[in-house]
């Protein structure tokens, strides 16, 4: 009695063995891909550094939403911040980048995955009948080196993760460069037009003058190049303008009736002081996802280099069951075992090459670890520059130029000078603004940079208000047909 009980004890933990090893290998076989599974790091990514909201289109209601959320914003005067949040939702070079996303996840998931068991079968015929063999043989190989391969996998798919998320930034702050740069172009084109339309009306003045016997045409043909010099200005400042808006249209993705959205007038104004820049170096090094990832890729490159030191002497490892039947000897069940033998080749180039790999990977991060604190450094003085310029426009060009144009019109009304000094004063008065405005861009250009060099959106400090339109005006000259009233009303020209 007790050896069936024994005997039943065997079978029972037999069938337990068996179920395990089956429950085991069905688990493994039934994985599956989920593509958006490392978008939520990425939004953790991302959130942490900008204020703005991403989606992966994938032909859902979702993107309906979305879509709908792009409409709303570009139904509103564009703003820097909607121009990059409608590219984060809308570029579609962004939308393919996700897809690495998926790519990274199934190499994750077939990291964990075993080899499929390999069956063979012989059947031979002779004169004593007919022999049968076949056999079911597992590499183990890969189920020793399962863990060591999920780690790899891990760190390649947490580099492509970061990687993708970088590329959002980059995004960000390209969307952001070119809306200063399309504001900034509006803003000198109404400044280039002025200066036509004064330019204009000083080649009519000239005109009349010489009809009336009153100028030599030398002094008519300056104005006239004058004003011919200056339609092709504005024509310049035209297509540039229509050049970046389009530019800006394809970062937002944008075509047929949505490109006609509406920006401001004219660019925000700057700080009244600039936001701490103290260990810039230290948060663009703690904050760049590129650097991150780069991280990512020597850790997942030192994970395979020790796999490889690990197993390169074991060649194939088969462990299976093998059958075979004789006509005259009955049936026969037992393992079988297949080992490769590294005589030849016990993977010396695939150390090689590992190894090179991951040297490559580390000096590629101290490499951009290096360049990275040069931007933050490079970018900090820019900005810094950039702010005193704006702010020298602000309290000394801009005034001094409204001054000469006050006291020329004054000498003018008492006939003192004539009226083309006052529309040179007036001139070079617009020219100062022009050149103001310029500064402003480039100040923005480079705040746009700091925030790229650290990876992060740097906080607002107060700015001045309206300052910038008080400037603005302050910098824009009378109405043109103003100084042809006054050389008419002076009897600079004849009826």
């Amino acid at each position: 009695m007790a050896t069936i009980r024994h005997c039943v004890s065997e079978m029972a933990r037999h069938r337990l063995r068996v179920m395990f090893v089956l429950s085991f290998l069905s688990l493994a076989a039934c994985a599956t891909v989920q593509r958006d599974a490392r978008l939520p790091e990425v939004r953790t990514a991302v959130g942490d550094r900008i204020s703005q909201n991403i989606a992966w289109n994938q032909n859902s209601e979702q993107d309906r939403r979305t879509e709908e959320a792009v409409r709303r914003l570009l139904q509103e005067e564009l703003t820097a911040s909607a121009a990059v949040q409608i590219a984060l939702l809308n570029n579609r070079h962004l939308q393919a980048s996700y897809e690495r996303l998926g790519i990274a996840q199934a190499d994750l998931v077939e990291a964990g995955l075993l080899q499929n068991p390999t069956f063979s079968l012989l059947v031979v015929t002779g004169s004593g009948g007919t022999i049968t063999e076949g056999a079911i043989v597992q590499d183990f190989v890969s189920v020793l080196s399962m863990s060591a391969r999920k780690k790899v996998g891990e760190a390649a798919a947490q580099g492509a993760t970061l990687e993708v998320a970088g590329s959002v930034l980059d995004l960000a702050a390209e969307v952001q460069n070119q809306y200063y740069t399309v504001v900034g172009d509006a803003q000198a084109l109404e400044l280039a037009r002025q200066v036509a339309d004064s330019t204009e009306a000083a080649a009519e003045l000239a005109r009349r003058q010489r009809s009336a016997g009153n100028l030599s045409l030398r002094d008519q043909t300056m104005q006239q190049a004058f004003y011919a010099q200056t339609l092709l200005d504005v024509a310049q400042a035209e297509v540039r303008l229509q050049a970046d808006r389009e530019k800006l249209n394809r970062l937002m993705g944008l075509w047929g009736a949505d490109t006609s959205w509406k920006a401001p007038a004219r660019l925000p104004a700057i700080p009244e002081t600039l936001p701490s820049l103290d260990k810039l170096e230290a948060r663009a090094i703690a904050g760049r996802l590129d650097l991150a990832a780069a991280k990512k890729d020597a850790e997942a490159a030192a994970q395979a280099l020790n796999l490889t030191r690990q197993f390169r002497y074991l060649g194939p490892l088969g462990i299976g069951v093998a059958y075979k039947r004789e006509p005259d000897l009955g049936k026969f069940w037992g393992p079988t075992v297949e080992l490769g033998i590294p005589i030849f080749n016990q993977r010396q180039a695939d150390v090689a090459r590992a190894e090179a790999d991951f040297k490559r990977t580390q000096d590629r991060v101290a490499a951009l670890a290096v360049d990275i604190r040069s931007q933050a450094r490079e970018s900090r003085a820019r900005l810094v520059a950039a702010s005193s310029v704006v702010h020298h426009y602000e309290a000394v060009l801009l005034p001094l130029q409204q001054t000469i144009v006050g006291e020329t019109l004054k000498l003018y009304n008492g006939m003192l000078v004539g009226v083309y000094e006052l529309l040179l004063a007036q001139q070079n008065q617009v020219q100062t603004a022009r050149q103001y405005v310029a500064a402003n861009k480039a100040f923005w250009l480079a705040w746009t940079d700091v925030e790229r060099a650290i990876g992060a959106q740097v906080p607002m400090p107060r700015t001045s208000g309206g300052d910038a339109e008080q400037t603005e005006k302050a910098a824009a000259p009378p109405p043109a047909d103003s100084t042809a009233n006054h050389s008419s009303r002076h009897g600079d020209t004849k009826p």
